[in-house]
């Protein structure tokens, strides 16, 4: 099998029951969604993830032979894609992915990742977190965490929009 990255190196297997690993590049081939066989701790050096990041523009060939594997962005602090074979099932990793799916407790279910109810959900918090931020510089601290202690306090008010319209008639 060859890397679908680096497209020539061979991949090979650390151990007996481990996935298989592209000693170029530091990827690494999956071939089902069971865990019990990744490693638990695959050390990486992530500042290398620049580097990395040529790898992560492009989709690869599976390394068994199926074909284009399919991509799915994960947005867990510097987004990055994971690639999956839809005939075998197979997941590429480029090196230092797999460590931050499993500090972020995904390994455990990754077909999840291509869900489009994860992909949404992914974008709605990404969303309101940069418009969170942004409303953050533009009003200041103060401002902005009264605001938001404000809608802690309605969220379940039965007055809510009464509230909601007073603030609005105040600061006109």
């Amino acid at each position: 099998m060859k890397c679908p990255k680096c497209k020539t190196t061979e991949l090979k297997k650390r151990t007996i029951n481990s996935p298989y690993f592209c000693n170029s590049c530091g990827g690494m081939w999956h071939l089902n969604d069971s865990k019990s066989d990744l490693p638990e701790n695959t050390i990486v050096n992530i500042t290398e993830n620049q580097v990395q990041n040529e790898h992560d523009c492009k989709t690869g060939m599976c390394p068994s032979g199926h074909g284009i594997m399919i991509r799915a962005r994960v947005d867990i602090d510097e987004p990055f894609y994971i690639e999956r074979c839809t005939a075998c099932g197979g997941i590429w990793f480029d090196k230092g992915e797999w460590q931050r799916i499993a500090e972020h407790n995904l390994a455990d279910n990754l077909s999840i990742i291509w869900s489009k109810s994860w992909q949404r959900k992914q974008s709605r918090e990404k969303n309101r977190e940069s418009f969170l931020n942004t409303n953050r510089k533009l009003l200041g601290d103060n401002i902005f965490n009264s605001i938001v202690d404000l809608a802690e306090k309605l969220k379940e008010h039965p007055e809510k929009d009464r509230a909601i319209a007073l603030l609005r008639q105040e600061t006109m």
